[in-house]
């Protein structure tokens, strides 16, 4: 079995399945606090520091396209150990940085994830371009899904030894990243996916492990949260146990399917005996001919009991009609006809199977209806400035709960706060995979990809309106829909700003454009929740001024109120959000999305 760009997407997955961990900050974030006696607009200012290091990912996405996607992956390896170690040998009490350099550290660290990101995701892009949003659901589902994974084996493991988890998200992804970064580079096309629909099927097979690893998790979480006492140690091994084995399968998935391909041809090949048949030319019926305004030629070499009975009287391979019959139905498709003519040939190690040359042109979306904005025109431009806003309000607001999740149940004195952070990772996977593949199959039906990325911004208003009402039973369902949301923001951002501003500096591009979103984590989540939050606090005792404080409630509040406000503006600025998608940027590329759908 050699080594292909499915080997760069699996080798991509595993990388992302430790490059989520930003979202996990909700696990240590109150242990941060008491630890270091910070004031809640403090922790918030650390978790938007974390949220800037994505802005590291720029210097990522101008460098890759300068050097091999290897440097890339391992600088940020290095970055992300030394932002975390630094992280976690304060809390131990080993250091003790000054503020604004813990909220460097971390922002460090989160930078050197952006840059992993940076190259399996565009990579994979580049090897996959005809399917930009299947592939980016799978990449960011696994990033989405990071989060839950590693809590999992917190629960298992390390609880409630917080300084031991944080300590596992500073090695984990290096040691990871640097594993399989040999195999994170560009791959050509090779014959083995020669057809869309095997292609097509790959992706589905990968998909559907994907979704029994969520299932799963899924089924883990419901469990925790009926039964009123802690599982026993020994149960939830076996549930990190279970997970580890799902996640391995899901990565080797994209890799089984190609070795798994070849052993049932050589299963066919055995079964017919050893006299070989060379058949000079297939040629298509002139009702193809006339459908696709040129002939098809291919070269074959077959494996055959009888070569009369293989071969029909004009000389076309029975077996090999549906391979023609394919190449006729993308002629028509693409509306254009091939550069050049197929030639197909066995595989000396896959006997019997068809391998089809040039396969990018064949299944490629032609790359020159796509624009090709350098970085400068591109910041020219309103519609980078529309991206930057949408930037900034959608995963902005996404990120300002996600980092004030352990708060908010705390705030309502619910058990098991860890249980919301694998809801909302769970459901982030879940967002991302639908996203993705949802849009390619929204796209070929006339829905532009912007509809679905408004259609994200008010599922996570919605969230933001049910965690505002202060239930507790409704904070699983709005953890919930906000992951949701926020995984679907980040397969179509990435999948739109290709197709708006094309792949010749794609990396960087988006990677300026991710860089504004910290600004509205911040704004949002520091300046105004974690503003809110400190006002209700000082609200709360001089309501209660007779009661007495432990050292850890000092900077506590309890009720509703505490979040409920802060609640409803997020749910604003959604709504902001989903509005100019849909009255902006949907009218801005209606044309462009029209043009795509056609092809």
């Amino acid at each position: 079995m050699g080594v292909d760009r499915w080997a760069c997407l699996a080798s991509g997955m595993a990388i992302q399945g430790c490059a989520g961990l930003t979202y996990t900050f909700a696990v240590y974030s109150e242990h941060l606090k008491e630890v270091l006696n910070f004031t809640q607009e403090q922790v918030d200012g650390i978790g938007a520091a974390k949220d800037f290091g994505s802005c590291f990912g720029v210097i990522g996405g101008i460098l890759y396209n300068l050097y091999p996607p290897f440097v890339t992956v391992s600088i940020g390896a290095l970055l992300h150990f030394s932002g975390y170690i630094t992280l976690w040998m304060t809390i131990t009490r080993q250091i003790l940085p000054p503020y604004w350099l813990l909220c460097l550290a971390i922002g460090v660290g989160m930078g050197g994830d952006s840059w992993m990101d940076t190259a399996t995701l565009f990579t994979n892009l580049q090897n996959f371009q005809e399917s930009p949003g299947t592939v980016t659901g799978v990449l960011k589902a696994e990033a989405g899904l990071s989060g839950a994974i590693f809590v999992t084996i917190y629960k298992a493991f390390l609880k409630p030894n917080v300084n031991k988890f944080v300590l596992l998200v500073a090695t984990t992804p290096a040691v990871v990243s640097l594993a399989v970064v040999p195999f994170i580079r560009r791959f050509p096309s090779d014959g083995l996916d020669g057809s869309q629909s095997s292609v097509k099927q790959r992706f589905q097979f990968t998909y559907g492990a994907f979704l029994l690893l969520v299932f799963f998790l899924l089924v883990t979480v419901i469990v925790q949260a009926v039964v009123d006492d802690e599982l026993s140690s020994s149960i939830l091994v076996a549930f990190a146990i279970i997970m580890f084995s799902l996640m391995v399968f899901t990565f080797l998935v994209p890799v089984l399917y190609r070795p798994l391909n070849i052993f049932e041809y050589f299963l066919n090949y055995q079964r017919l005996p050893k006299q070989e048949t060379e058949v000079a030319y297939l040629s298509p019926s002139k009702s193809e001919e006339n459908a696709c305004n040129s002939s098809t030629v291919a070269l074959a070499r077959i494996e055959s009991e009888d070569s009369e009975s293989a071969l029909g009287s004009n000389g076309i391979v029975t077996a090999n009609l549906q391979a023609v019959e394919e190449i006729v139905k993308v002629r028509e498709d693409a509306n254009q006809p091939l550069k050049e003519d197929f030639e197909k040939s066995f595989e000396d190690d896959a006997p019997g199977h068809l391998v089809v040359e040039k396969q990018e042109d064949r299944i490629q979306l032609s790359m020159q209806e796509y624009p090709n904005f350098s970085l400068w025109d591109a910041i020219r431009g309103l519609d980078f400035w529309v991206f930057s806003f949408l930037m900034m309000t959608g995963p902005g607001s996404g990120l300002a709960v996600i980092n004030n999740l352990s708060q908010m149940g705390k705030a309502l004195d619910a058990d098991k706060v860890d249980l919301y952070v694998d809801l909302v990772s769970i459901w982030s996977c879940m967002g991302r995979l639908i996203a993705g593949y949802g849009s390619d199959m929204m796209l070929r039906r006339g829905i532009p990809r912007p509809v679905c990325l408004a259609a994200a911004y008010l599922s996570l208003m919605a969230g933001c309106l049910l965690l505002a009402t202060g239930s507790i039973e409704i904070l699983y369902v709005g953890s919930a829909l906000v992951g949701l949301a926020y995984g679907a923001f980040w397969s179509l951002f990435p999948c739109i700003i290709s197709e708006v501003f094309g792949f010749k500096q794609f990396a960087a591009i988006y990677k300026t454009i991710v860089a504004t979103g910290p600004i509205g984590a911040y704004l949002l989540s520091a300046k105004l929740v974690g503003y809110l939050y400190d006002r209700e606090v000082l609200y709360y005792h001089k309501k209660f001024p007779d009661m007495v404080w432990n050292d850890d409630d000092e900077n506590t509040c309890y009720g509703q109120r505490c979040f409920g406000f802060s609640l409803l503006l997020l749910a604003l600025v959604c709504l902001s959000g989903a509005t100019v998608c849909l009255l902006v940027l949907t009218m801005r590329t209606r044309r462009l999305y029209q043009r795509l759908q056609s092809k």
